[in-house]
């Protein structure tokens, strides 16, 4: 079966799809231009990728095209979505543990298996107060959702990976933490509209705001109120955080960056003039 045509079955499988298609076609060229918009690659930059001309990517994500996409094709196209999620997700930061680099190995092999069986066991050795069991687990969590995106072990990985973050008082380097940070936050705008991204959102946000409390830094309240706001989360969260962030850094600075800066869209309504009076 190819790739493609075992993602169709596999949907078709599903009781309450998020999307429903008239035909396996229309599905596969919903799946590229997905693919496309997810890790915002240009049709001209995907055409490179899969040695392919322009006009075949647009035939490929045209759902009326009659020409079915070659198998050869599928099997690239799988190649790229996995060098693209790696890309995305991975990060692979000195100081590197040989372990940390091994789950690495594993995964850039395509030995998914191996990398899972690797992590757990390191999980299951490694002591609950080690510094690098953040980062541990937050590896752990790639292992499993590189081939299973969304899966509840790779969930409870990554929402353990947040708790070890927040929960040691011996913070680990910065460019670690964002990399942890960064991919969950990555994760949380891929995932679509619904209760699984509120609670990867709450997760995430509480987090952030366990590290301000550990460390006061102002960055991590900006990064929990991103992501109530790009959730989103329950508008009390919002109201919530922007108070915080006045009384750390005063009404004016906060006010600027929440009416100039897009991602905060949403907490904009907090300095509504109108809904205050009202």
């Amino acid at each position: 079966m190819s790739y493609l045509q075992n993602k169709w079955s596999e949907h078709e499988r599903q009781i309450n799809p998020a999307r429903r298609y008239a035909s396996q076609r229309e599905f596969e060229a919903d799946w590229i231009y997905s693919l496309r918009r997810r890790y915002r690659v240009s049709q001209e930059a995907l055409a490179v990728m899969a040695n392919v001309s322009v006009t075949t990517v647009q035939n490929w994500e045209n759902p009326r095209s009659a020409k079915a996409i070659a198998e050869h094709n599928q099997e690239r196209l799988r190649d790229i979505e996995r060098e693209l999620w790696i890309k995305a997700h991975v990060t692979l930061l000195d100081p590197c543990p040989p372990y940390i680099k091994a789950l690495y190995d594993l995964m850039s092999a395509s030995k998914d298996d191996s990398a899972k069986a690797l992590a757990d066991y390191l999980v299951g050795t490694m002591p609950q107060d080690d510094a690098g069991r953040a980062r541990l687990l937050h590896w752990a969590s790639l292992t499993h959702s590189i081939g299973e995106p969304g899966s509840a072990r790779a969930r409870s990985l990554s929402e353990a990976a947040l708790d070890a973050l927040a929960g040691t008082d011996a913070p680990l380097s910065a460019a670690i933490e964002n990399e942890i940070l960064g991919s969950q936050f990555e994760d949380l705008l891929l995932l679509p509209q619904g209760a699984a991204r509120n609670r990867q959102g709450a997760s995430l946000m509480r987090a952030c705001e366990r590290l301000f409390q550990r460390d006061r830094q102002p960055a991590y309240l900006w990064n929990a109120l991103e992501v109530a706001c790009r959730a989103p989360l329950d508008t009390q969260d919002v109201f919530r955080l922007t108070q915080l962030l006045v009384d750390v850094q005063g009404l004016a600075h906060v006010r600027h960056r929440v009416r100039t800066e897009a991602n905060f869209e949403t907490a904009r309504l907090v300095f509504d003039d109108s809904a205050t009076r009202n």
